[in-house]
């Protein structure tokens, strides 16, 4: 069976929309991603075979789509999957790399240094 997290960029930017509706219908995310309707449409049907979409028929004609994935774990499982790959699981890895090459300002590492502190 297909994972619920396992999605890919495009539908990822179908997610995104309906995280932000909570719910919607297939003109609305078309307008939303200036998007080619049967594009969509095969987008929504493998979101819904993974389990990250549930549809539900309103009226006669009318579907609106559901998210099933909650963002915030969503995300969680991303960046457990990105630290895994690319730095053997370990936060301070990703960090260090940040800092060393200068991708975080002065600012921000005072934030994460009054983070960790406070921990403590």
């Amino acid at each position: 069976m297909p994972n619920k997290y396992d999605i890919t960029d495009a539908e990822l930017e179908i997610m995104q929309v309906l995280w932000e509706k909570k719910q919607c219908d297939l003109n609305t995310i078309i307008e939303t991603i200036n998007g080619n309707k049967n594009t969509i449409k095969t987008l929504l049907r493998r979101l819904m075979l993974k389990g990250s979409v549930v549809s539900k028929k309103i009226g006669m004609k009318d579907t609106i789509y559901i998210p099933k994935v909650d963002k915030n774990k969503f995300l969680s499982n991303q960046n457990e999957s990105f630290l895994k790959k690319l730095y053997n699981g370990k936060t301070g890895n990703l960090l260090l790399n940040f800092v060393e090459n200068q991708k975080v300002s002065k600012e921000e590492l005072k934030k994460l240094i009054d983070i960790l502190e406070s921990e403590d």
